[in-house]
């Protein structure tokens, strides 16, 4: 395994309960990107966490260095110079890679992607299907900041339930046909009223090229 992030600010510090401590903060301060809101010349600070015993770092292809697995297991950090690209980190084990993840810089929203939690659902009162919204770029690369308002509409038999966009700040109604993509995302429960057919989802955005996705609806 292997995941990294960048990280802006050390972790905040929230009361042993928050029910009755002080003031319970929030603020993120890692993101799974390499799209930073300052795009000028300046380090980032990179995370990664693996359990692999040893992790190298390569930012457009060019090696950062290889770190090995520290005896606390805590994440290896590096402090990158940005520049647009990929970053990417490659996981050993006795030298052979095991695992990497990567990163890519993002260009201006283009478009959505739909993904669905399941291929098919039946008319089950608790049967639903969670269809997630992505907002890319021309590259298909997902815009981490990108919030535009995202309208979904389903075909018969099927009906949308709720939406939702993860962002514990929104005040925006759970039963709705739209809502403002958070962090590039927001997703639709989609039922289905008859045990065939299928449902054709679509989310559209202003400015932004359209997507669908085929569920099918079958008996329970």
């Amino acid at each position: 395994m292997v995941r990294m992030v960048r990280r802006v600010a050390p972790n905040d510090v929230l009361p042993e309960d928050p029910g009755w401590g002080g003031e319970e903060r929030f603020t993120q301060v890692q993101f799974a990107d390499w799209t930073p809101r300052k795009t000028e010349p300046h380090d980032e600070n990179v995370e990664v966490c693996s359990h692999c015993d040893e992790v190298e770092l390569f930012l457009n292809g060019k090696s950062l260095g290889a770190k090995p697995l520290h005896k606390d297991a805590a994440p290896r950090t590096w402090t990158v110079a940005f520049a647009p690209g990929t970053l990417r980190a490659v996981a050993r084990n006795a030298r052979q890679e095991v695992a990497n993840d990567e990163l890519r810089t993002a260009g201006p929203p283009a478009r959505l992607v739909l993904s669905a939690s399941r291929e098919s659902i039946s008319p089950a009162w608790d049967e639903v299907a969670f269809v997630t919204a992505t907002i890319v770029d021309d590259n298909g690369i997902a815009v981490p900041r990108a919030n535009d308002l995202i309208t979904f509409h389903v075909s018969a038999p099927g009906v949308i339930v709720a939406v939702d966009n993860a962002d514990n700040l929104s005040v925006e109604p759970f039963q709705a046909l739209e809502r403002r993509a958070y962090q590039g995302r927001c997703e639709a429960a989609v039922k289905t009223m008859k045990p065939d057919g299928k449902l054709v989802v679509t989310a559209s955005a202003p400015g932004l090229k359209a997507a669908a996705i085929e569920i099918k609806s079958k008996a329970e």
